[in-house]
């Protein structure tokens, strides 16, 4: 077996099966921690050593420009050669290579506050439809301000912004196969009309939105307006990929037969109301026929007591991929639960039982979930020093947290409420027509915890109030590695 040293690790036998192996088109399921980026970088080593392909025709894909950053800085250290590294975005500008105008994103949230600012009241079409949505308003422009005001307004903008991303990361358009309950015919017209004004915005400008570029892009391969010289591609994270960033994929390979390898973790696929869509990961053989599978199933970070909890309870949801990680660290009760009252004091308390010389993430489900818990101390620059402590700490989100690990991880709000884990917040069933279904109850909430879980190199709390915790917290309280502790 041949030797491959990444960051001066020497690449496990079941690192280097992939590596080595190499076949035409290959997934790799990775469980966190389990080194996938240094297998990948091992690919690209290997690549060199026995020079499979040319530099220039090696292409490296993932969907952050921390994460390109990331790989460069691993491939710079590692690696004699440079290599294409990309977000598909920025793949995409490639390809179109027109000066193309990008649309900003705040575009579309200020083209449905509009509609709803001046076009909708003074059009009596619009009047009559928002009105099915808005029962409770007298149909009167001396009313509109009414709606205008209201908390269910402000959820409506939400929906409809979010349901016109993920219907062009689908790649579709409102139809007439939408229209099957009469009950949501409201929203989709609304929506519709929204959606119009939009693409008449950008076509005024000559601009494009991202979702765009990627179709453009794709569309430009597919008519072989241009060529890529790609005979190898490697896409981290794929469990976060959308259909149109696969339908590019699949024109790209198309020009030269290449090959493709694809790394990801389904436990870790958060991002479903981004358009991402966690079954192009569970079928990848479907896409791509005789693609052969490998695990990488031992993890590096967290102990073996935590794994074995976390993958318990991510494996409740029997549609996710089976695998049973495994570590050689060893950490009792690495999941501690914090049962408080005192919101204001709770934080404070905790980290005067946690040594100084310990590393401290705080994760949130929200950017506001650390506000309360910090009795008038305020974030700044998401770093934050807590008076009378030498601690100090990095708060993300939860989904911010992906990829990054710490000593200790402390979680906030693991509670049974509206924005607690799981979220209570209710999916509206228009959402149907442009998303993939669940099919498990909390699927991707579940699978949200089991990254939080997973951030931790020792041990991680969860902070619960005493009188209303998450039925998660129900769910693993009983486990034999986890602990409790109440701190009223």
């Amino acid at each position: 077996m041949i030797n491959l040293e990444v960051n001066k690790y020497q690449l496990s036998i079941e690192q280097l099966k992939p590596v080595i192996d190499n076949p035409h088109t290959s997934i790799i399921i990775a469980g966190a921690g389990s080194g996938k980026t240094l297998t990948i970088i091992g690919k690209l080593k290997y690549i060199e050593k026995l020079k499979l392909y040319k530099p220039e025709e090696v292409l490296l894909l993932t969907f952050t420009n921390a994460a390109v950053q990331n790989l460069n800085k691993q491939i710079a250290n590692n690696c004699d050669k440079e290599y294409d590294t990309y977000t598909f975005h920025k793949l995409a500008l490639n390809i179109l290579d027109d000066n193309t105008k990008i649309e900003q994103e705040s575009t579309l949230e200020y083209i449905v506050n509009e509609f709803f600012n001046s076009y909708a009241i003074y059009n009596k079409f619009i009047n009559k439809t928002l009105y099915k949505l808005f029962p409770y308003i007298i149909r009167n422009n001396k009313n509109n301000h009414k709606i205008l005001s209201s908390n269910k307004l402000t959820t409506l903008k939400k929906n409809i912004t979010t349901f016109i991303r993920l219907l062009k990361t689908e790649n579709k358009t409102i139809n007439s196969s939408f229209f099957t309950k009469k009950e949501e015919e409201p929203f989709l017209i609304i929506t519709y009309i929204i959606y119009n004004l939009y693409e008449k915005e950008k076509e005024s400008t000559n601009s494009l939105d991202f979702d765009d570029i990627i179709i453009k892009a794709t569309n430009n391969i597919k008519d072989n307006k241009k060529r890529t010289p790609y005979k190898m591609i490697i896409i981290d994270e794929f469990q976060d990929t959308s259909l149109i960033r696969l339908n590019l994929i699949k024109e790209i390979a198309k020009q030269n037969n290449a090959s493709i390898c694809v790394v990801g973790d389904d436990y870790q696929s958060i991002y479903r109301f981004s358009g991402c869509n966690i079954n192009l990961f569970l079928n990848f053989s479907n896409h791509f026929l005789n693609a052969k599978t490998y695990y990488l199933k031992e993890t590096y970070r967290n102990s073996a007591e935590l794994i074995n909890t976390a993958g318990k309870f991510i494996m409740k949801n029997p549609y996710q991929l089976k695998k049973e990680l495994t570590s050689s660290k060893h950490y009792k009760n690495p999941i501690k639960i914090i049962y408080y009252n005192n919101t204001h004091r709770i934080l404070y308390k905790l980290l005067d039982i946690i040594p100084n010389e310990k590393q401290i993430f705080i994760l949130g489900r929200n950017n506001f979930d650390l506000n309360p818990y910090l009795n008038n101390y305020t974030l700044n620059n998401h770093k934050l020093t807590i008076p009378n402590d030498n601690h100090i700490l990095s708060y993300y989100t939860i989904h911010s947290s992906k990829g990054l690990e710490s000593d200790i991880v402390i979680l906030l709000n693991v509670s049974n409420s509206l924005n607690g884990i799981p979220s209570k917040h209710k999916e509206e069933k228009v959402f149907k027509h442009v998303l993939n279904k669940e099919t498990f109850k909390n699927e991707e909430e579940r699978r949200l915890f089991y990254v939080a879980l997973t951030r931790c190199k020792e041990c991680i709390y969860l902070l619960t109030p005493y009188n209303n915790p998450s039925i998660f917290i129900k769910e693993i309280k009983h486990d034999k590695n986890v602990e409790i502790k109440k701190m009223l």
